[in-house]
């Protein structure tokens, strides 16, 4: 069961000033509670021999002399992004690349002999296998190899049981380290782009004996919003979402699917559900997947975590496969994400697909 939150009509972050403005008293409040925003107007002046190649590009000379810049930070988790909607249309290098069906060689297509396993043993799905990492960046640091060598094909059985493995590989290592207070972590990165370095489909596990940094200072912003306003942070953030549309639910109303108004990158997607295991989230992976590859992305990078009661799971895609230019700069490393997608449109699409 899906519940669409509708956008109002033909929304665009450019007028998310207008939205905002419109939203009844207390909904206005608890968006401005959680953002700050302002909106700049970025000019500059082209010289009359570029004015051709500016027309072409991106359709008139005045869009570009004056922009359209919007600035929004979350308050408590400093997540802040810069949206541009002409950044999607700078010119860019690239080349032409294919991802094969099945690779002569791939030591992924043969794991049990290929690849190393845990100290306790593999854990067998139907349509995967564990193996650990052979360069560790936690102690317990392993992969779900699927059958399935393109990445890009996907199933929702297939998902379900490539989580289902990773809950049993998790419990595995528990059983191994009772003693250790160990938290759980999922990653996926789908091809070169997000930062895999192996083709063949596969998810990676993390079993650390301390929080991660980011997934901590999340915690603590919880609780102290919990303190201060004594409600929940995500469910706040989710009403926020939803009074501006950009939210959907699923499964039920289980799964709270964010159109993320403070995206790290590119068409960022959060899920918050009360799901108790990570393989009951398959449905609605599988759907946020099929969107993305119906929109065209191939890659990208999704994590899955608890905070609290909540399964939260961030998914964004990293740009295409055949873009030689990195995403990633300066920028986002050490100041804010520059953004050229914009979530009412990432919403809007979602609805209309899922309609159909």
């Amino acid at each position: 069961m899906s519940v669409f939150i509708d956008c109002p009509a033909m929304s665009t972050i450019t007028e998310i000033d207008k939205i905002i403005s419109a939203l009844p008293e207390a909904e206005y409040e608890l968006f401005t509670r959680f953002y700050a925003l302002e909106l700049y107007t970025g000019t500059l002046k082209i010289p009359a021999g570029l004015k051709n190649w500016v027309r072409t590009r991106f359709g008139s000379v005045e869009r570009v002399e004056r922009q359209r810049i919007v600035s929004i930070k979350n308050r408590f988790t400093g997540e802040h992004s810069l949206f541009n909607e002409l950044r999607s249309e700078r010119p860019k290098e690239s080349k032409r690349v294919e991802v094969e069906d099945k690779s002569e060689g791939c030591r992924f297509c043969n794991p049990e002999e290929q690849t190393p396993e845990d100290i306790f043993g593999r854990i067998r799905g139907s349509h995967c296998i564990t193996a650990s990492n052979i360069t560790k960046y936690d102690s317990y640091h392993s992969l779900v190899i699927f059958r399935e060598h393109n990445p890009l094909a996907i199933d929702p059985e297939w998902i379900a049981d490539y989580l289902r493995t990773g809950e049993q590989w998790f419990e595995a290592v528990c059983k191994h380290n009772p003693r250790s207070r160990l938290q759980k972590f999922f990653l996926w990165n789908c091809l070169w782009r997000s930062g895999a370095s192996i083709i063949h489909g596969h998810m990676q596990l993390t079993a650390s004996g301390m929080r991660y940094g980011k997934l901590e200072l999340l915690e603590r912003v919880a609780t102290a919003y919990k303190h201060e306003y004594q409600t929940d942070y995500l469910s706040d953030l989710c009403k926020v979402h939803e009074s501006l549309g950009l939210a959907t639910h699923l499964n039920h109303n289980r799964d709270r699917v964010l159109f993320y108004l403070t995206p790290v990158k590119e068409k960022e997607i959060v899920v918050v559900s009360t799901a108790s295991r990570s393989d009951e989230l398959a449905d609605t992976i599988y759907r946020l997947l099929r969107y993305y590859r119906d929109a065209g992305v191939q890659s990208y990078n999704l994590a899955i975590f608890h905070l609290g009661v909540h399964h939260v799971v961030r998914l964004v895609d990293r740009g295409a496969l055949d873009d030689m230019t990195s995403d990633i700069g300066t920028m986002e490393l050490y100041a804010a994400s520059v953004i050229s997608s914009d979530p009412f449109i990432l919403a809007q699409g979602f609805n209309s697909e899922q309609s159909r």
